[in-house]
């Protein structure tokens, strides 16, 4: 009797074993699904192409595509934005050679694929060919929508042009739109006159 007792304690465990299942909650699945990506790419290279000419170009040795906050993780990053190109008379693409107006690196960025913004770390380094104007800088956020470069109050960033002027700070602010910029905290450097004007 007391085997029979045994075998149906047994039985009775084993059933109720199996129907159990562990729940992690949602907050836990949702964390790893923000923290899993999609998507990984190595040697990853996306172009954004305008009337038949490229735009911008974004290349980075390893990218991890997340869909859920619509942002890509990059690693080893350059990039290069190409001056813009009118359509023909006709309307016809255009088959001039792309000329560089920027162009930067950086060890790693966040790019938000919906705003084209993005924060840019490590040994971040833009040249606006353009303006003849490099910007160095440990830490830069691109804000895509209202055209503003900015970098951290924390980090110093370093302005400098092809005259050699040179200015260095922190809580730097660039307008795109405005073609102008500043810096929050104190500023140093030095000003050289453009060869016309030392003359």
């Amino acid at each position: 009797m007391a085997r029979l007792h045994r075998t149906l304690a047994v039985l009775v465990f084993l059933s109720l074993s199996s129907a159990c299942s562990l729940d992690y909650g949602v907050t836990l699945g949702e964390d790893l699904d923000e923290r899993i990506p999609d998507t990984v790419i190595f040697n990853f290279v996306h172009t954004i192409v305008e009337n038949g000419s490229p735009r911008f170009r974004l290349s980075a040795e390893r990218a991890e595509s997340f869909r859920s906050t619509r942002t890509l993780k990059l690693a080893g990053v350059s990039f290069v934005e190409y001056e813009r190109v009118a359509p023909g008379s006709n309307g016809s693409r255009s088959v001039a050679v792309p000329v560089v107006a920027a162009e930067g690196r950086a060890d790693s960025a966040v790019f938000n694929t919906e705003t084209e913004s993005a924060d840019l770390t490590g040994k971040v380094s833009v040249r606006s060919a353009r303006d003849g104007l490099t910007v160095t800088s440990a830490f830069i956020s691109w804000d895509g929508e209202a055209r503003l470069l900015e970098g951290g109050s924390e980090s110093v960033t370093t302005i400098q042009d092809d005259d050699g002027s040179r200015v260095s700070g922190a809580g730097f602010k660039a307008d795109a739109a405005r073609r102008s910029f500043g810096f929050t905290e104190r500023a140093t450097g030095y000003y050289s006159l453009p060869a016309k004007e030392a003359e």
